[in-house]
């Protein structure tokens, strides 16, 4: 894929005063969509390295309405300001919705799989129970 104007990727990572994190916005066909990877503990650069390298792609990517722009000189006055008023960042928020709404599909998923995984092992005892017979 061309690096072009409605095909890019931008990695940014940041501490958000908990823990560390890399945010993924990725434009495709102008389409933007756009992820979060928790670190935890700084990684060092090898660590991050290996995550470029093996866990990169495994990251949810999340349709978002646009790109916001970080600057880290307005989100730290933007997070005391938040944390003062109660608000939140509209892209961040974007993503949180996003995100909920996928978290939500995932336990629905789980939730299928495991009433499935249940008749399953139901019927895989009515078999051993007839050969008993």
């Amino acid at each position: 894929m061309k690096i072009t104007e409605n095909n890019y990727t931008v990695t940014t990572i940041y501490f958000d005063g908990q823990f560390w994190c890399a945010l993924i916005e990725q434009c495709r066909d102008g389409k933007n969509y756009a992820g979060r990877f928790v670190f935890g503990a700084e990684p060092s650069n090898p660590q991050i390295l290996n995550w470029m390298i093996y866990n990169f792609a495994n990251v949810p990517l999340l349709p978002v309405e646009g790109r916001a722009k970080i600057r880290f000189k307005k989100l730290a006055k933007i997070e005391v300001k938040s944390k003062a008023y109660g608000g939140i960042q509209k892209s961040l928020k974007a993503f949180s919705e996003a995100q909920k709404k996928c978290l939500q599909e995932r336990k629905k998923q789980n939730r299928k799989r495991k009433k499935l995984e249940e008749k399953q092992k139901y019927l895989l005892k009515q078999e051993k129970k007839k050969e008993r017979r």
